[in-house]
């Protein structure tokens, strides 16, 4: 997220023309573009906690993240749910860029009263309709890719909805996935090699083996993408049923990482140059609890039963119908009284400002999500840091076995990690990177142009001939706001560096 700095217009003019041309000529000199032969792939494992990657769990990438650079300040966009960040990933920005503001939307052309899954493709491209024919508010990597002649490919075992979010237009070789293939005049070619649409199973192991199969048989020798974005389902999928460390999820992250060794033998047998960036969507957490905001605010009177021009609630996010702006306070300060409620955003006091309109809020501007499209009022579920049965940390206020979703640390933070013949050797970084960075740092590997809308950073140090990653200056901030009557208080802390803002968690603590 940018930081937006006044402008100085007591300055002469000349200066300030010097300074900028000083800074482009900088810029000029430290362009650093990838051979014309070599590839990227950006792996994504979806719901992958930062402290599953190790050698055990992991031996196989673990062994060639090694020889790159590690990450281990890597951050989710707000709200850290799959479908928001597969378009951040797509686009290079926040939610306030590219308008996916949740994993469920609320779309009242489609359905006025309840919401819109994002995991279903023909939702999505009903959405898409709804909005004016684009999904997404800004141009995808793909589309950039296109521009200039270079090819984008998404790969998905995930969910429908997610790979569409990846390349919702389509551009380039499109999308291989086992539910649907773009362009569709290929679904036929697409089952022949690779063999119908595989069972569902925990862990998905046929369905992770099948994707491989898309990229390795497919992909490479039919496509040779430029950049390919693929996309493994567990842990995510395992998780959910089984938990944080229980034996299927930890058999889940092996098949994945068995999966990735058989890529890297393809890369090696064939000679491939490919810069490998592997990312999670979000983390996961332990969840367990009655967090629900719809029952808080039908307890306080908000809603009533039957009654129209009710509040629409989908999970925290709080949409009103015309003419109820005004008891937003009222209903705020209800969830500030339920102690399974955590941090609460809500629109900026004033534009530019991290304080909410109410007191004890946070505003949607300061975590990247001010967009025309969120709700009013978004609340989440508390959370602490008490470990699993497993030994895992990390819990939340809320329904279910394990999840994402929170803006808490465990569900912000995933795995981050870098290698290739571009990248530096046997580093660690504890430089802050994020979803949003992603790929304006593959468009400046790939020498095209960056889009204004690409607000996310390019992470240069990761580059051989760029700074080392320690040299990024790096500061820690924290910003608090109280209720009226100072009995909750929510917290944000975050690290900054370059400009940007990463959340590192917010907090909503009850007295």
């Amino acid at each position: 997220m940018n930081f937006q700095s006044p402008n100085n217009f007591s300055r002469p003019f000349h200066i300030i023309l010097c300074r900028a041309v000083l800074l482009l000529l900088l810029f000029a000199s430290s362009v650093y573009a990838m051979d014309a032969d070599t590839k990227v792939l950006v792996v994504v494992l979806d719901g992958f906690r930062a402290d599953y990657f190790t050698p055990e769990l992991m031996p196989h990438c673990f062994a060639e993240a090694q020889k790159g650079v590690i990450g281990e300040a890597h951050h989710a966009a707000l709200p850290t749910v799959t479908r928001v960040n597969a378009a951040t990933l797509a686009t290079g920005c926040y939610p306030a860029g590219h308008g996916l503001v949740a994993n469920t939307l609320y779309v009242p052309a489609i359905s006025p009263q309840k919401g819109v899954s994002t995991a279903n493709r023909i939702k999505l491209l009903e959405t898409a309709k709804a909005w004016g024919g684009r999904l997404l508010a800004t141009p995808t990597l793909a589309e950039v890719l296109a521009m200039n002649g270079q090819t984008f490919l998404a790969c998905s075992s995930g969910s429908a909805g997610s790979a569409t979010l990846m390349n919702p237009e389509g551009a380039g070789a499109g999308i291989l996935h086992p539910e649907f293939c773009v362009p569709e005049e290929k679904t036929k070619h697409m089952y022949a090699v690779l063999g119908p649409e595989p069972p569902e199973t925990e862990p998905a192991l046929p369905a992770m083996h099948w994707m491989t199969d898309a990229y390795l048989k497919i992909g490479i020798p039919e496509y040779a993408p430029r950049v390919t974005y693929l996309w493994y389902t567990d842990p995510d999928h395992t998780g959910h049923e089984k938990g944080i460390g229980a034996k299927e999820t930890v058999e889940g992250i092996r098949i994945i990482d068995e999966q990735l060794e058989r890529i890297f033998a393809c890369h090696r047998a064939h000679g491939m140059k490919v810069n490998v960036f592997v990312v999670a969507d979000h983390g996961f957490a332990t969840y367990g609890g009655t967090f629900d905001v719809a029952a808080t605010l039908k307890a306080a009177g908000f809603i009533k039963d039957g009654g129209a021009g009710n509040p629409v609630v989908i999970d925290g996010a709080v949409y009103l119908p015309d003419g109820r702006e005004a008891e937003v306070p009222a209903m705020v300060q209800a969830l500030q009284r339920d102690p399974k409620v955590g941090a609460i955003f809500t629109a900026g006091k004033k534009p530019g400002r991290w304080e909410g309109q109410v007191p004890g809020t946070i505003s949607h501007e300061w975590v990247g999500c001010n967009h025309p499209h969120t709700a009013a009022i978004v609340a989440c579920p508390n959370w602490d840091d008490a470990k699993n049965a497993f030994g895992y940390p990390g819990h939340v206020e809320n329904a279910g076995v394990a999840s994402h979703g929170a803006p808490s640390p465990w569900e912000i933070h995933g795995v981050f990690a870098a290698f290739g013949p571009d990248i530096k050797c046997g580093l660690r970084s504890g430089a802050p990177s994020s979803n949003a960075d992603i790929a304006p740092t593959i468009a400046f590997l790939a020498d095209i142009p960056i889009p204004p809308a690409m607000t996310g950073r390019v992470l240069r140090e990761l580059f051989k001939g760029e700074p080392a990653p320690d040299r990024v200056n790096v500061r820690h901030k924290q910003w608090k706001s109280k209720s009226a009557d100072g009995r909750y208080e929510v917290e944000l802390q975050a690290s900054i560096a370059k400009e940007r803002r990463y959340v590192d968690f917010v907090s909503g603590t009850h007295r």
